[in-house]
């Protein structure tokens, strides 16, 4: 049976496009995504001989940095369950591959995927804003922990989710309206800045961090945008302040998390502690910690922990996995057994322990290529004779790359699937807007 070709368009094209939709509806919808996605593109790569998308540092590098990966869980082979997120890590550099020959194939950044991502977006902001001033979503879930988490239930990542969606709805206006940078839509501007609040009100400190990273990393690398940048930040302040007071109670306050907790955790003073509970909880963190904590004492614990398993793992580290296995034994278990997690709160310091130096070298020199990369760019886009929207575009996707491997945060698990495939997706479209930038320069 023939599959008609405008099938596949849509689904492999507008597919890619609203990828982020399917992290929202869950890991297994998302999974079987990326596999089609990436067995699409391998069939097509082969088919029309296009074997340029292989043939290129970037697929060089990442077949290294999944080779280190796939050794150092053979030979940290605890047991499968352990192993498999080792051993089937292939698929997600494949996904970036994937996306990039998609994006080629059909350049489909049309006003429909605009108006997709306004709905889409409008959606969660204004769920997320029933639940910060009622206490409930629209689906029934409960505020948790005094924070926000709209559809994802008790997973507290809305935050994460809405930081790494804002790029592609800012890539698509760019890539639709020509003068977007010059005369700014009103409508473009509201949604931004109310991206940005809720994400504030989630009360999630990195996501929020890195948000201001993001803009100031855009500000200062792309003169088309800076008015834009200006204007949102205006407009979020405002918003801020308004729907802060509107709050189901007085426990919802992302003040107080982002600026007291965070120097009650760095000091390790909390405020909520008693009198006596707080003499005895700081002598106990003074004994394990000498009054210096990285982020908090908690990250401090995972830290110091990850540190002694690197200093026995010390080449290819202990596997994807190996962490969470390794941190039970009693030759690493600190005292009360603190800093076991299930991985290290940290993308740089979970590869060092869980892939060596080897991996650990692979990441830096990502991360200094991708600050290359921005000043690059950012004189490719003052060039007024060779200038054109994709590189406008390229800028941002760039941007958003370089804060997903911000070294100084805690974060998530950088093996998680659903982490991972937020990590990888700017990287196809990166790759895309690179290579169709350079095509056109030469």
């Amino acid at each position: 049976m023939n599959i008609s070709p405008s099938i596949f368009k849509y689904f492999f094209g507008y597919g890619v496009l609203i990828f982020p939709l399917f992290l929202l509806l869950g890991p297994l919808i998302s999974e079987v995504y990326l596999i089609l996605l990436i067995l699409f593109a391998l069939y097509y790569i082969h088919k029309e001989n296009k074997f340029h998308f292989y043939k290129n540092k970037f697929v060089i590098f990442f077949f290294i940095f999944y080779i280190s990966t796939l050794i150092s869980t053979i030979i940290n082979f605890y047991n499968y369950d352990y192993a498999k997120s080792g051993i089937l890590y292939f698929r997600i550099p494949l996904f970036s591959i994937a996306i990039w020959y998609a994006l080629t194939k059909y350049d489909l950044f049309s006003k429909k995927i605009i108006i997709f991502y306004i709905i889409f977006l409008s959606i969660i902001i204004i769920d997320s804003l029933i639940q910060f001033s009622f206490g409930k979503n629209t689906l029934g879930y409960n505020v948790i922990s005094s924070r926000i988490s709209s559809f994802f239930g008790d997973e507290l990542i809305l935050g994460g989710f809405l930081l790494r969606t804002l790029p592609f709805f800012l890539i698509c206006i760019i890539l639709n309206d020509k003068f977007f940078y010059k005369k700014l839509n009103i409508i473009y501007c509201l949604i931004t800045s109310l991206i940005c609040v809720t994400i504030y009100l989630t009360g999630e400190r990195s996501s929020f961090f890195l948000l201001i990273l993001f803009f100031t990393t855009i500000f200062f690398s792309n003169k088309y945008l800076k008015k834009f940048i200006i204007i949102i930040t205006i407009f979020s302040i405002f918003f801020s302040f308004i729907i802060s007071q509107f709050r189901s109670s007085n426990e919802i306050n992302p003040a107080t998390r982002m600026f007291v907790n965070t120097y009650s955790q760095l000091t390790g003073k909390a405020p909520h502690v008693t009198e006596k509970g707080e003499e005895q909880n700081d002598k106990y963190k003074k004994k394990l910690f000498n009054k210096f904590y990285i982020f908090s004492h908690d990250h401090h614990g995972h830290y110091l922990l990850s540190y002694k398993i690197f200093k026995d793992f010390p080449i290819l580290g202990t596997g994807p996995k190996g962490f969470r296995y390794l941190c039970r034994n009693k030759i690493y278990i600190l005292e009360n057994n603190y800093g076991c997690s299930t991985h290290p709160h940290n993308t740089y310091i979970q590869i060092l322990t869980s892939n060596g130096i080897i991996g650990f070298s692979l990441l830096i020199i990502v991360f200094l290529y991708l600050s290359i990369e921005i000043f690059r760019c950012k004189k490719k886009i003052n060039n007024e004779k060779l200038f054109n929207k994709y590189m406008v575009a390229e800028n941002v996707i760039l941007s958003a790359i370089f804060v997903n491997f911000w070294p100084l945060i805690p974060t998530g698990n950088f093996f998680n699937n659903w982490l991972s495939m937020s990590y990888f997706y700017p990287i196809g479209f990166y790759l895309y807007f690179k290579f169709r930038n350079e095509k056109k320069l030469s």
